[in-house]
């Protein structure tokens, strides 16, 4: 029996590589078979130890590198996609009206708009009774009946030495208050003028950012606790592809994806990448050894002899 040389062996790899291109994708892939795989591999010890040996020591050289470099972040973006984000970026910010409601209505914003106005109320109060210069302090007096009642206790606290009809009078104020003031938050943070501010300082953020190096960048990405991420990072994979609702999602996917792309031979799919010729040479470089090798290799010529007849 003739031995295979590499003329024939070139000849092969180029008819198995005709008959892959004129195959389609959903001849080679089983979506559920994918999803099978992918559970295999996605247990948190799997993805601890990949990760381990290849994402961290990538993270690591990356960080090297980067920390040494004087090279501008800006330098990442060509001038039209800077441009076009120092644009885009500059547009007015709308806050949603829900999240603006909620914010005003939380407790922490109402105790600090409550402290603000009785610090406030209880301040002029405390200059009026003490007859402050520049304070009307007996019209001011007659004209919210408080007058002599809190004279005795001016100078002993805010609130809690002004005398219990005093501090009744300013609670009732702040009380009254509450809602308008909030009112004129939740106004102020829905108005065109804070949108534009918002927008004119996110366009700040991102040009000052296009700035800094890419040392200065990997001095702050060191600060994050990569340790700590790393070692959540397999349990939150594998917590979530246990969850019906995401496996279920995946699948959906898996299938749509696979449906596109067997609408198309795989021949077709690599000349619309631009890379079946690619492909081939590389088969031919990279194959020609495997092949010449199996060919050589006892078990390959013990069939070769079983099928000869």
């Amino acid at each position: 029996m003739a031995e295979l040389d590499d003329s024939a062996l070139l000849e092969l790899l180029d008819l198995a590589f005709d008959a892959l291109c004129a195959s389609r994708v959903s001849d080679w892939v089983d979506p559920d078979r994918v999803l099978a795989a992918v559970e295999l591999a996605l247990t948190p010890e799997r993805v601890a130890g990949w990760h381990a040996r290849l994402g961290v020591p990538v993270r690591t050289r990356l960080l090297a590198r980067a920390e040494k470099s004087g090279i501008k972040l800006g330098a990442w973006l060509p001038p039209e996609a800077t441009a076009s984000l120092t644009t885009l970026l500059g547009q007015p910010v709308r806050l949603p009206r829900k999240a603006i409601d909620e914010l005003v209505a939380s407790e922490q914003v109402r105790e600090t708009v409550r402290t603000t106005l009785q610090e406030t109320l209880s301040s002029l109060v405390s200059k009026v009774i003490a007859g402050a210069p520049g304070v009307g302090g007996g019209g001011l007096r007659d004209a919210l009946s408080w007058g002599a009642r809190a004279a005795a206790s001016a100078g002993k606290g805010i609130l809690g030495g002004l005398g219990g009809g005093l501090q009744d009078r300013v609670r009732e104020v702040i009380d009254g208050s509450m809602a308008l003031v909030q009112r004129r938050i939740a106004e102020r943070l829905a108005s065109e003028e804070t949108a534009r501010a918002l927008g004119v300082r996110r366009q700040k953020v991102f040009l000052s950012t296009l700035e800094k190096t890419e040392a200065e960048a990997a001095q702050a990405l060191s600060q994050v606790p990569h340790e700590q991420l790393d070692s959540l990072m397999p349990q939150v994979i594998a917590h979530n592809f246990a969850r019906p609702e995401v496996r279920e999602g995946v699948s959906a996917e898996l299938h749509a994806v696979l449906e596109d792309l067997s609408r198309h031979t795989v021949g077709e799919l690599l000349e619309q990448a631009g890379l079946r010729d690619a492909t081939r040479e590389w088969l031919r470089a990279h194959g020609l050894p495997f092949a010449r090798g199996l060919a050589r290799s006892a078990p390959f010529i013990a069939w070769r002899a079983r099928h000869a007849g």
